[in-house]
């Protein structure tokens, strides 16, 4: 969901303006990123075609992608660990992706999605689940779906490119990123011994 990068996007502009420069992205230090890289390769890689339409990938598929909401999970809990002016960020992008993870697990590895909100932004449903033939990270919400409210439920205006259904922990995760961009961006150096203030 790229689009959920663009509040990130308006908040690094908004630090850049305030500061006059880009500057504090070089002294931005993020630890574990491969494995936060990783994991977001290894779910597009199989939620895209022709990996998608595998029969392995309609099995597996929900727990490899379990697995990769864990290892960012771990990721972002890591860089939160660690002190700084922009801890919060991280502190609360991991919230998110935290609330994705619990809703996901408790529908065995679906994201329930609103048929309402789905119908809003792409104007159809999903497929039966008898007549699927390629791996979907979410499934229709019904009254037995588990935290249901941690679901997709927000449909994103129709203006906004690669629109989509939304769910809390999107939003958190995305109001995460945009923090951490802009209170990066927007640090000022400050030096204590003579070493730059870390991010």
């Amino acid at each position: 969901m790229l689009v959920l990068l663009f509040p990130a996007m308006v908040a690094g502009m908004a630090g850049a303006i305030w500061t006059g420069s880009l500057a504090g992205l070089r002294r931005m230090r993020i630890q574990w990123w491969p494995l936060g890289v990783g994991a977001l390769a290894i779910k597009a890689l199989i939620q895209d075609p022709p990996i998608n339409q595998q029969a392995w990938a309609l099995v597996w598929g929900p727990p490899i992608w379990v697995a990769c909401l864990v290892v960012i999970l771990a990721m972002l809990v890591r860089n939160a660990l660690r002190p700084g002016h922009a801890r919060i960020g991280w502190e609360i992008a991991a919230l998110g992706t935290a609330l994705n993870l619990l809703v996901v697990v408790a529908n065995s590895g679906y994201m329930p999605q609103s048929a309402s909100a789905r119908m809003a932004v792409k104007g159809a449903m999903l497929p039966a689940s008898a007549n699927v033939t390629q791996l979907h990270n979410v499934t229709q919400m019904t009254p037995d779906s588990h935290l249901a409210w941690l679901g997709d439920n927000f449909a994103q205006p129709s203006w906004l490119p690669m629109a989509n259904v939304v769910s809390v922990g999107d939003l958190t995760l995305s109001l995460g990123i945009a923090l951490l961009a802009f209170l990066t961006i927007a640090q000022r150096p400050s030096h204590v011994g003579g070493t730059p203030a870390d991010s």
